[in-house]
């Protein structure tokens, strides 16, 4: 029989022992991971995948657009999770009909803190849209909660237009507090001259 003494020769033997079982070890997970890959692609879609709605720092898009715009604030009818009843705000582009969809949560129009604020430098966006010569309509609109967040998913088939034709004007729904959500839209739209 051969005997080792040498260490050279006793790591030399060792590594290439470490490196077959390593080697081994990664045929098998490799093939594990093939198996699981083939397997109907994991049902990917078993999960509600969001879109990616933007938010407060991208409203430079906006000064991007050479189009008249429709406005859409779609206006929570049952406060959800918050004091106030958010606004979805959504910016069509008429002519190509690409939309521009804003978060909800960072927008109202009430209280005095960051919704109106935000609504406020939106508004702000709009106006310089409408200096460089484009029409900018705003349609303030009243929306079922569910609806508003189930149009942020993918997966929910909510379309815009679904969301127009389950909607009412908030001026035709003026009881309660839409009252003075009203009376502070029409402040703002003044406030930022896009009447």
């Amino acid at each position: 029989m051969f005997k080792l003494e040498n260490n050279a020769v006793k790591n030399s033997i060792l590594s290439f022992t470490f490196f077959n079982l390593s080697n081994n070890f990664n045929k098998k997970e490799k093939s594990k991971i093939l198996n699981l890959e083939s397997t109907e692609t994991i049902d990917r879609i078993n999960f509600t995948e969001s879109k990616t709605t933007l938010s407060t720092n991208q409203f430079h898009l906006i000064d991007n657009i050479n189009d008249n715009v429709i406005v859409y604030l779609f206006i929570q009818k049952d406060k959800k999770s918050s004091a106030w009843n958010l606004i979805a705000p959504i910016v069509e582009e008429k002519r190509t009909g690409k939309i521009f969809q804003f978060a909800l949560g960072y927008f109202a129009l009430q209280g005095s803190g960051g919704g109106i604020s935000n609504l406020c430098s939106l508004f702000s966006h709009l106006r310089n849209l409408k200096e460089r010569g484009f029409k900018v309509d705003i349609l303030p609109k009243i929306a079922d909660t569910s609806l508003i967040n189930d149009f942020e998913y993918i997966d929910s088939g909510i379309k815009l237009q679904d969301l127009l034709n389950d909607s009412i004007d908030l001026i035709n729904y003026r009881k309660e507090k839409f009252s003075e959500i009203y009376k502070e839209y029409i402040r703002l739209i003044e406030k930022h001259n896009l009447e």
